[in-house]
């Protein structure tokens, strides 16, 4: 990755007050933002903008977050791509299921927007 080019972060939430706090949050981070509002979209989204990380929501209209990271994962295009499951339940099975399914992290909410960006660079090596 080229360090004058951002990195491209999707996320996907169908909360308008948490993706905006996490829009912000990234591009205060230096990262270009990508928002989407429920799995499908965030699937049509990640196959054609190639993000270098995803952020799913678990609880979203039609498709789920669980359901959407099923589908990344098993897509030659998007297989590589990190994701970081977040979710208001914080039930060890979603957990489970979510490192399972190829989640790179999981996040109960409320978290906190700076742990999830510290991470986020984490995961992509920028720290």
């Amino acid at each position: 990755m080229n360090p004058a080019t951002p990195a491209k972060i999707l996320i996907a939430d169908d909360e308008t007050f948490m993706l905006r706090l996490l829009e912000m949050t990234f591009k205060k981070g230096g990262f270009e933002v990508l928002s989407c509002r429920d799995g499908r979209e965030a699937l049509a989204t990640a196959t054609t903008a190639l993000p270098q990380l995803i952020v799913l929501d678990v609880m979203m209209p039609g498709l789920d977050g669980m359901g959407a990271l099923r589908e990344l994962k098993g897509n030659p295009a998007t297989k590589g791509i990190p994701v970081v499951v977040v979710s208001a339940k914080g039930h060890a099975l979603t957990k489970v299921e979510a490192e399972q399914a190829g989640a790179a992290m999981f996040l109960t909410k409320p978290f906190s927007p700076n742990q999830l960006l510290s991470e986020a660079k984490r995961i992509l090596g920028l720290t």
